[in-house]
């Protein structure tokens, strides 16, 4: 609460002296300052600010100061507040305050009628490492995420030469499950398998990537992966029962370990996932990295999607985001699918992280973003300027060609910048962070909007956030299912008063219900996505005539 950062202070009206209140402040060298009453208005007189006043660094100074009443320094009103208000609160109306004022310590009223004043940089401070704790940890389990993930990796394959082993768990056909029983019942059944596996004691620690993907991290692991993992795979099977259906769990699971001169988290990443995906194809069940697995995967996929790309089978949807009070569509996110002659329809986990790992993404990028900029063009002249969102992966973001690449691509479809919104994620800003940077930086210049995507499952630190040029925050949905909860309506109201101080849009993904919708408004965000507004559908039945469900 906001009272353990406060400091008791003395009161004194605004007719006293300058000197006389410089010589109270000087006889206690921890006294922070003073608050002057004037009229009833409060205002803080910081030893700080004091000090400043008199030395003339702000105006006049000590000789025409002195002997005036405090009156005459005074400056902006403070801001009062409870000692009983919670940090995030306070936090949230320091940030709400003009910039001028903003450095000004806050003023606290105790529960026994005693005024104190908190410093502001304690309070942001605080907030910040609240946050990079709450930020570590998966709402909807519990576990680690992947920001803690890098953290504890990288000191278990930087601490010693011992051998490191991971494991990535994937629940196979887990869609269906959300799609019969309907998330609120999926999310309770990723609590059951999160709550079995972080109880197994062979792992230093479990995480949750995101959707249906665990992390299994060993330290000095034994020779026999491959049985634990099936061990493992049975001990999650079930059944769970949740909302009264008894549901069994079948998964994939891809082991990697460390060798000689290879200790890297994404390297062992990697192969992880590449072997979890040959188990899911082969139905092994689990598999463990070896060269041949790479190569003939990588390679095999990087033709066929060459081929796909040639032929036309990448297809883009579009799912609406609307603003929060309205309920009027404000912008679209074009999403790709492949739709492949022999698997159907495929999401974007079926074949972009393996793209990620080739110079093919290169080439699905361009067309993604010529596609999304030719169909927003269309809409444009027919009297819809709606922007649409694509996202650029971090292979592409790395590259210098990408600014040329979207300057051309509007010029061509005679599009107004600012109809395009880049979404980039956390992960590909930290590949190469100066570089990515830099490049968009040239593509706001453009005039093209850029937005944060998935913002709390990765790396990235308050500070960073005020150095890259962004214009939108896109709240993880991991973090929106779970606002029901105290602690996760912390993580979400913290992340809210941070957006507002950096003057970003604030957008929440993943909204289901009208409940949450409602919630997240009155947090603040700006602008909510998902399926409660629209699914991704294809442009042909993108209805916008339709209205979006107006929050109550």
């Amino acid at each position: 609460m906001l009272g353990d950062l406060a400091t008791p202070v003395t009161v004194v009206a605004a007719d006293v002296g300058v000197g006389a209140i410089e010589a109270m402040i000087r006889a206690d060298p921890d006294c922070l300052g003073l608050v002057a009453d004037d009229g009833g208005t409060l205002y803080v007189l910081d030893r700080a600010y004091l000090e400043a006043v008199l030395a003339g660094r702000l105006g006049y100074g000590r000789a025409l100061l002195f002997r005036r009443p405090a009156r005459a320094v005074l400056r902006r009103p403070a801001l009062v507040l409870p000692e009983g208000t919670a940090w995030v609160d306070a936090a949230r109306a320091v940030l709400a305050r003009p910039n001028s004022a903003k450095p000004n310590p806050v003023v606290v009223q105790f529960d026994d009628g005693r005024l104190g004043i908190a410093p502001v940089g304690p309070l942001v401070e605080h907030l910040s490492r609240r946050y990079e704790t709450l930020a570590q940890q998966d709402v909807l389990t519990g576990l680690g995420n992947r920001r803690r993930l890098t953290e504890v990796a990288g000191a278990a394959l930087a601490g010693s030469d011992r051998p490191v082993a991971l494991m990535l768990l994937d629940l196979d056909r887990f869609k269906e499950i959300n799609d019969e029983l309907g998330h609120t019942r999926g999310d309770e059944l990723l609590r059951r398998v999160a709550s079995v596996l972080a109880a197994a004691p062979e792992f230093a620690e479990v995480f949750r990537l995101g959707g249906d993907e665990f992390v299994l991290l060993l330290d000095d692991p034994a020779d026999d992966l491959e049985n634990l993992g099936r061990r493992l795979l049975h001990d999650i099977q079930g059944p769970f029962t949740v909302a009264g259906v008894p549901i069994t769990v079948e998964a994939s699971l891809g082991i990697a370990r460390t060798t000689p001169g290879h200790r890297d988290l994404a390297e062992l990443l990697a192969g992880a996932d590449t072997a979890m995906y040959a188990a899911k194809r082969h139905r092994t069940a689990v598999e463990r990295w070896r060269p041949e697995l790479a190569a003939g995967t990588d390679l095999r996929l990087q033709a066929e999607l060459r081929t796909a790309i040639d032929q036309g089978e990448l297809v883009l949807h579009y799912q609406p985001l609307v603003d929060a009070r309205t309920g009027a569509v404000v912008s679209l996110e074009a999403l790709v699918r492949w739709d492949h002659p022999r698997h159907g329809l495929l999401s974007p986990a079926a074949f972009l992280p393996g793209a990620e790992r080739s110079e093919v993404i290169q080439a699905l990028t361009d067309r993604v973003l010529s596609e999304a900029i030719a169909q927003t063009a269309r809409w444009h002249r027919t009297g819809w300027p709606v922007p649409v969102a694509v996202n650029l992966p971090a292979p592409v973001l790395a590259q210098d060609r990408i600014v040329g690449v979207i300057e051309g691509l509007l010029t061509e479809h005679r599009l107004p910048a600012d109809a395009l919104i880049v979404e980039i994620t956390e992960s590909a800003v930290m590949t190469r962070p100066d570089r990515s940077a830099d490049h968009l930086r040239k593509i706001r210049e453009l005039g093209v909007r850029v937005a944060m995507d998935d913002f709390g499952t990765g790396y990235t630190s308050l500070a960073l956030l005020t150095q890259l040029p962004l214009d939108e925050l896109k709240l993880d949905q991991t973090f929106v299912h779970g606002i029901h909860h105290a602690r996760e309506r912390a993580i979400v109201e913290a992340v809210a008063a941070m957006a507002k101080g950096l003057h970003l849009t604030l957008v929440a993904e993943g909204v289901e219900d009208q409940e949450t919708a409602d919630i997240l408004t009155a947090a603040g965000f700006d602008v909510l996505q998902g399926y409660h507004f629209g699914r991704p559908v294809p442009p042909d039945r993108l209805d916008v005539a339709t209205p979006a469900r107006v929050p109550s």
